[in-house]
């Protein structure tokens, strides 16, 4: 493809996290507009709220520096609408950024992915939003939609990925590169992530039975970055030994103050618990733990990420800012050193990745495949279930 070709592009999903919201980073198309400039060509926004789309689209061709990108863009309700009307274009790059609930199963109404992988087998590459369904994987259903994306991703160069952003992340690519470097296996690795709930106010989000719950939906970030960094072949988390507990919603401990909703809205046994803690083994000794809380005020997220491994400590603390930083304590040394990350945006890392992937089979492949996903969700729901068991007894 000529460097200075046309990009089209497929959206699925008028949602914030194409489009952004005042909560958070997250904006997949304003991305694809500072990455791709005047070659970017938004062929199609599909949601099942046309009006939505239009909304959005009106919003996009009104701004001067990107009304070209998008005056081609045509809102459809569903996928087979959209494939039907452009059958015959050539898409470079298919964003699936639709909630959870539709996606992730070969189930009618839930498998959007697999719908967009049988319409568009030609495709250059697909990002599939986080995490990759809303069901209980124990089910079967995530493997026969992973069965059915593994395909299109075998016929197309392995350019499908899962946006587990933080992947991208500068400090994050700093850690690996140590381990790898001094042919380290971690220790233990401690994923700290305490939620600024006062303006949370989606009911859904506080229904375990509709969102599956904080660390299923939300820690998932972190939960994947302990695989990642553990290694995801050659040190798998081993799903039998997780072991978690929580403060639930109706104990002393999960009083909040802040709570910007009514939630006796939400059945008693529905709604989130406060705090999980949990720790689990991975194949070569590696501890994994986990605390998720829902606890702050204000909008301020809490993170950190703490490696150990022999004579090494570090650090990675606010892994969502634009300047993350990363200590590290070196074997020998009792002070840390500090390095800070500035202006590092993992969501653009991670979208120029899938851009260079659809683009050029030499380009590097997205960081996280759908299998690799899957492992995550699996983990997660897995410290969901361990939670819980106090609560069937």
């Amino acid at each position: 493809m000529a460097s200075r070709s046309l990009y089209n592009v497929m959206i699925i999903g008028a949602g914030e996290i194409n489009f952004g919201s005042p909560e958070g980073p997250w904006n997949h198309t304003l991305r694809l507009e500072r990455i791709l400039g005047d070659r970017l060509r938004v062929l199609a926004l599909i949601d099942p709220d046309t009006s939505r789309c239009a909304s959005r689209i009106d919003e996009k061709t009104s701004s001067s520096p990107t009304s070209s990108s998008w005056s081609a863009c045509r809102a459809f309700a569903n996928i087979d609408d959209a494939s039907t009307a452009l059958a015959g274009q050539s898409i470079d790059l298919i964003v699936v950024g639709c909630p959870p609930h539709f996606r992730g199963t070969t189930t009618p109404g839930k498998d959007t992915d697999v719908l967009v992988s049988r319409a568009f087998p030609r495709a250059g590459s697909i990002l599939v939003e986080k995490p990759v369904a809303a069901v209980d994987p124990k089910g079967g259903e995530c493997h026969a939609a992973l069965k059915e994306m593994h395909v299109w991703s075998q016929a197309n160069g392995e350019a499908l990925g899962v946006g587990y952003m933080l992947r991208y992340s500068k400090a994050v690519a700093a850690i690996r590169e140590i381990l790898s470097e001094h042919k380290l296996i971690p220790t233990c690795i401690n994923a700290r992530y305490f939620m600024a709930y006062e303006f949370a106010r989606k009911l859904s989000w506080w229904d375990k039975s509709a969102s599956c719950g904080p660390v299923v939906e939300q820690a998932t970030h972190f939960v994947d970055l302990v695989r990642h960094i553990a290694g995801v072949s050659s040190n798998p988390a081993l799903l039998d030994t997780v072991r978690a507990t929580a403060v639930e919603h109706n104990e002393p401990a999960g009083a909040l103050s802040k709570l910007g909703f009514d939630e006796s809205l939400i059945e008693e046994p529905k709604r989130v618990p406060r705090v999980t803690t949990a720790f689990w083994k991975h194949q070569l000794g590696t501890i994994g733990t986990l605390c998720h809380g829902i606890t702050l005020h204000g909008t301020t997220y809490d993170t950190e990420l703490e490696v150990l491994a022999d004579g090494w400590v570090m650090r990675l603390r606010d892994a969502y800012g634009r300047s993350p930083s990363l200590s590290i304590r070196r074997p020998g040394a009792a002070q840390e050193e500090k390095v800070v990350f500035e202006d590092d945006d993992p969501f653009y890392t991670q979208m120029a990745t899938f851009v260079a992937a659809s683009e050029s089979r030499e380009a590097p492949r997205p960081l996280s495949t759908y299998e690799d996903a899957l492992g995550t969700y699996e983990l997660t729901w897995q410290i969901r279930h361990a939670s819980e068991e106090r609560l069937a007894r």
